[in-house]
């Protein structure tokens, strides 16, 4: 298992998103952070629908509300607790969650298999 030093948690505010990559082995790993309610969820940065990156401009993952993940491409939006679409081409599928870790000093690690 590898450890890999995101941010600390502190540099999240509520319902904002934060996009990252970072070197996992020989291959490079675009994903985000989301704080929700004080809970931080990291997803891959990955459209289920077209296999491309969800965000219009850096760190922009949210809906215009602020309500939800969405898509730049189509529009298709997403559960902030699951990553469910629930609207648009991809509904029924889902976004990829990454496993974190959060320290008692409040540094978010990535957490990889490599």
């Amino acid at each position: 298992m590898k450890k890999i030093f995101v941010c600390q948690s502190g540099e999240l505010e509520e319902y904002q998103t934060r996009g990252f990559t970072v070197e996992v082995g020989e291959d490079s790993l675009d994903f985000f952070l989301l704080k929700q309610d004080g809970e931080i969820r990291a997803y891959l940065n990955f459209c289920p629908h077209l296999g491309i990156p969800l965000n219009w401009q850096p760190d922009a993952f949210m809906s215009m509300e602020g309500t939800h993940i969405q898509c730049s491409t189509h529009g298709a939006l997403f559960q902030l607790e699951d990553g469910y679409c629930f609207s648009g081409p991809c509904r029924g599928q889902s976004l990829t969650p990454l496993n974190i870790e959060i320290t008692e000093s409040q540094e978010i690690y990535l957490v990889s298999s490599d």
